[in-house]
């Protein structure tokens, strides 16, 4: 489903010691770790959606963090309350689900077989960039089970203001980016019953194109149900 396999299992599995490294720094300090780039302020867009949902007393909230890594959830305890969530994170890379780190106030799975994802429904799906690395994302969107998702979330993500195209990108030249169309994107939400509530820019070095065909965007997007 995420192309360039050996990449990906390579960059998951060297973000190990920044995890443990945000870990032990948010287990001493009351404040958040900063992070290099655009991870800060992608952060708490999550973060900040997070706190808005309203969920029933006693009753865990699903999140699905899809195609990401642990980095996504090591910075959240100290910016919001985090024990009525409960995240499941997509890695079909995840080297050993045997020693994960533990998380104060977190809790959490890895799974790497996505049609278990496939048979749950997940309160938020974040996609974070994730899509721009899926060669098919538009047919795979069908297979989530939608009916129970009220918020959809794209951080850093390259999106096309026409068409859909390829690209390799800028730092690793083995990476192929899918460009997907916004406007195709949004349809497709709004087919599924998702509003763009927000959006917002990044600075157009993280679109990391080495050939834009089309006027292209790093954007921050939420979709409600």
């Amino acid at each position: 489903m995420i192309n360039n396999n050996k990449y990906w299992k390579n960059y998951n599995s060297q973000r190990t010691k920044l995890v443990k490294k945000i870990v032990d720094y948010n287990n001493k300090i009351k404040f958040n770790f900063i992070e290099k780039e655009h991870f800060n302020h992608t952060r708490d867009i999550l973060a900040l959606t997070l706190a808005s949902l309203e969920s029933k007393r006693n009753k865990k909230v699903r999140i699905l963090d899809f195609g990401s890594n642990l980095l996504t959830l090591a910075n959240l305890n100290n910016k919001i309350d985090t024990r009525r969530f409960e995240f499941t994170i997509y890695d079909p890379f995840a080297l050993s689900l045997n020693k994960l780190p533990k998380i104060k106030n977190i809790k959490y799975k890895i799974k790497s077989n996505i049609e278990g994802l496939f048979k749950k429904s997940y309160d938020l799906i974040n996609f974070a960039s994730s899509i721009q690395y899926q060669d098919n994302f538009f047919e795979n969107f069908e297979f989530f089970k939608l009916n129970k998702t009220k918020i959809i979330i794209f951080t850093s993500t390259p999106l096309s203001l026409k068409k859909t195209y390829k690209s390799k990108q800028i730092n690793h030249p083995n990476l192929t980016q899918n460009v997907y169309s916004f406007k195709i994107l949004t349809q497709k939400l709004k087919l599924n019953k998702f509003k763009l509530i927000f959006k917002s820019r990044n600075d157009d070095k993280y679109i990391s194109c080495k050939k834009r065909i089309y006027k292209t965007l790093s954007l921050n997007l939420i979709f409600k149900k």
